[in-house]
């Protein structure tokens, strides 16, 4: 198992997935809003999803500011567009590894290619995952326990409809199978897969909960 330590910048106060969860909980309001009638019901889902936000935030200006304008925000694109960039200032970013640190976790692997963070967006991201179509490998680094650890494996290159092990969504999934140590059995593995989506920036623009993600981790990691 390869390990990498992690150290969280604390001046940040909100994860990725926080992060993710508020946006999510924006949505709910927005739909509410322009899909019921009853005031009633329109007024609950309100207070449910301030609740809800209010648990997640930390109590800082930007956030409170966040809070109070909650409606508002979830009535206009633009609005939420504005706040959800202040609101990013407080989030942790996923870490943009070297070739050196990624090198570290992936030593068994030879040529290793590297991700393309170009085209990520840290503030969205719990885990680094990116396909090697040539190869059709898969490599994902995230974090237990502290500590960020790398794993890879075989990705079939069809894609399916299905419901994603790590974000638990339903979307564009491919089997991905890696190898693990077989129980009682020295020396040993043997393969096991999951359904996960193909889009890993995707699946981290939709992972709210992290369960799952480490109940995928505990199971297909090389002990």
């Amino acid at each position: 198992m390869c390990i990498l330590k992690w150290s969280v910048n604390m001046d940040k106060q909100l994860q990725p997935h926080e992060f993710v969860a508020i946006k999510e909980q924006v949505i709910i309001l927005n739909k509410a809003f322009n899909s019921v009638n009853d005031k009633n019901v329109k007024s609950v889902v309100q207070a449910d999803v301030i609740e809800t936000v209010k648990n997640i935030l930390p109590d800082t200006d930007v956030a409170n500011e966040f809070l109070a304008q909650l409606p508002e925000i979830a009535m206009s694109k633009q609005r939420a567009e504005h706040a959800f960039k202040q609101l990013a200032e407080l989030v942790t970013p996923f870490p943009e590894l070297s070739a050196n640190q990624l090198g570290k976790l992936f030593k068994k692997v030879k040529k290793l290619p590297e991700p393309k963070w170009d085209n990520m967006d840290r503030h969205e991201m719990t885990y680094l995952g990116w396909n090697d179509n040539g190869s059709q490998k898969k490599y994902i680094v995230a974090p237990r326990d502290g500590k960020l650890v790398g794993i890879y494996g075989d990705f079939d290159p069809k894609p399916l409809n299905g419901l994603c092990a790590i974000c638990h969504q339903l979307g564009t999934v491919s089997m991905f199978l890696s190898k693990v140590k077989s129980r009682g059995a020295e020396g040993n593995y043997t393969k096991r897969g999951n359904l996960i989506c193909r889009d890993s920036s995707l699946c981290n623009a939709q992972l709210s909960n992290l369960d799952y993600l480490a109940s995928f981790v505990e199971t297909t990691l090389v002990k």
